[in-house]
């Protein structure tokens, strides 16, 4: 009787090693708290025997050779750990973090060599760094959550400091065994995350706790609609002078900035992205010059932009669009000029090959496969530039964020409000409108 054969396995996605990786980091963790109780043997063994039990689970079959070196060097690397631990300095030197990487560089080589049987050799090298590299990393983590006091520790402070080795070995040696590599990615984005997090003082409790206090905020609700509408007919046409009838509307002047600075930038922008891709550029000199001067531009944010021309030219509206056609101009040319560099130059190259000069066939070849995402950039700049125009008001480069500080400075914060939620409104429809305009184009 014969047996049908047995269907493959799905590939394994990052969801699949969620479980093996809390294995392997409740070995370790569990083994921290019985560092300064039971020594570092336990903690060694316990955490070997999460680190195998996550492979088990994960499916990835060791030889009992590459078994016994694992559970060897892991045991080996958690001992010394506990030594060093145990004779915590007053102050972390780079030397002692330095130091404690070396020891989990000892279970990196185990990891490592069962990882390049399984795959090859720079996975399992990749291994080795990781586990080094977390060793290195772990107590200034820990000392940036304010859970390391130098001179002291306590099992909440082992077990923390296992916990983060165990995150990032571990998920290191499952994503390299497996060929997952979203799951090394999202661990080491997570700790980086928890590290600059502490480094800044950001807590969960802290931010609740801030969002807490704007009920202690005076003149903050309900909004002043009143004031920032007008008493005109506004369901029909608003009069958008946010109390000041006299003057031209500052949101009107927002979108005229827009405008101005869109249309110029991005028609600027236009050659300049031919000239800084290699498929275009007429020559290498050309393309070095245009490159460099795009990447310039790209450094300096908007903001910065808008403090540089309202120095120059004054306080208004002109330093807006000045910074607003340097920012559309650095925006348009980095999209367009990656979007030239992955056209089919077969067309090109036919162009030249009939005996048209450079311009010409670029004009007739590159530039139709290109032109709509030139349109669906340009209407998504454009969306960014009415919200930047907003923010830019704020260091006097005209629009509608002059109101927005203005009412700042004499704490009119109900009014501020009704600014903010009538600009929502707006820039929400604009970018509905922008976004069904790039589907249809894109």
């Amino acid at each position: 009787m014969t047996t049908a054969p047995e269907r493959p396995r799905p590939p394994r996605g990052t969801k699949g090693l969620i479980l093996p990786l809390a294995i392997i980091v409740a070995g370790f963790g569990l083994g921290g708290v019985f560092i300064d109780v039971l020594g570092g043997a336990v903690f060694g063994l316990l955490s070997a025997l999460g680190l195998l039990g996550g492979l088990y689970s994960a499916e990835i079959r060791l030889r009992p050779w590459e078994t016994a070196i694992v559970a060897a060097t892991t045991i080996a690397s958690a001992m010394i750990t506990a030594g060093f631990l145990a004779e915590l300095p007053e102050q972390i030197t780079p030397t002692f973090a330095l130091g404690l990487g070396g020891t989990w560089l000892v279970a990196g080589l185990g990891a490592g060599a069962a990882v390049a049987r399984l795959r090859r050799l720079s996975a399992g090298a990749n291994v080795v760094a990781v586990w080094a590299g977390a060793g290195v990393v772990v107590l200034p983590i820990i000392s940036g959550l304010g859970l390391l006091e130098p001179g002291t520790g306590t099992p909440l402070v082992f077990a923390a400091i296992s916990v983060v080795i165990g995150l990032i070995g571990g998920a290191a040696v499952l994503s390299a065994a497996t060929g997952v590599r979203g799951l090394a990615l999202g661990s080491t984005a997570l700790v980086i995350t928890v590290f600059a997090a502490a480094e800044i003082g950001f807590t969960i409790t802290g931010l609740i706790e801030n969002f807490a206090n704007i009920r202690q905020i005076p003149n903050f609700w309900p909004p002043d609609f009143e004031w920032a509408i007008g008493e005109a007919d506004w369901w029909w046409l608003p009069d958008w002078d946010f109390g000041a009838p006299t003057r031209p509307s500052p949101l009107v002047e927002t979108f005229r900035i827009a405008v101005i600075a869109s249309l110029i930038g991005l028609a600027t922008a236009l050659p300049l992205a031919f000239m800084a891709s290699k498929v275009t550029a007429p020559g290498r000199l050309s393309y070095l010059l245009s490159k460099g001067f795009m990447n310039v531009i790209r450094t300096v944010p908007d903001l910065f932009w808008a403090l540089i021309f309202v120095a120059a030219v004054s306080v208004g509206p002109l330093a807006g669009v000045l910074a607003l056609i340097f920012f559309s101009l650095a925006i348009m040319s980095k999209l367009l000029s990656e979007t030239i560099d992955a056209v089919d130059v077969g067309p090109l190259e036919a162009a030249r090959a009939t005996g048209g000069s450079h311009f010409p066939a670029v004009r007739v070849s590159v530039l139709p496969q290109v032109l709509p995402n030139y349109v669906a950039y340009a209407l998504y700049i454009f969306e960014i530039n009415v919200r930047a125009s907003v923010v830019l008001g704020l260091v006097g480069a005209g629009g509608i964020g002059r109101v927005l500080e203005a009412q700042r400075s004499f704490f009119q914060f109900d009014r501020m409000l009704a600014v903010v939620i009538v600009i929502f409104v707006i820039v929400f429809v604009i970018e509905q409108i922008s976004v069904a305009l790039r589907r249809r184009l894109v």
